[in-house]
């Protein structure tokens, strides 16, 4: 059993390793990423009538708005706007020195 699991390491790990190191740069942090657009990240949507979630790849778009006009966005690769509202706020401060 384990000759069997070395052969197998020694035969795919080689050819695998830059795939994986690949894949580990295209993450740069985050859980997951869409092969037919690396920016994006799988996030839980609600989009039936019965507000199931379902994971779609998407982003976490933020905005700012006043008299009815768009003055600021953010497009996150981020899920939980937990992580995603202060780098916004100083990049909002940043355009708009108070």
């Amino acid at each position: 059993m384990a000759k069997a699991k070395l052969r197998y390491i020694q035969k795919n790990f080689p050819q695998n390793l830059d795939k994986y190191e690949k894949h580990e740069e295209i993450l740069a942090g985050r859980s997951s990423y869409s092969k037919t657009d690396p920016d994006v990240t799988f996030m839980r949507m609600k989009d039936d009538q019965m507000q199931n979630g379902q994971l779609k790849p998407g982003y976490n778009v933020q905005v700012s708005s006043e008299s009815q006009f768009v003055i600021h966005y953010a497009l996150q690769q981020t899920t939980n706007d937990l992580h995603t509202l202060m780098p916004y706020l100083r990049s909002y401060e940043c355009l708009y020195e108070f």
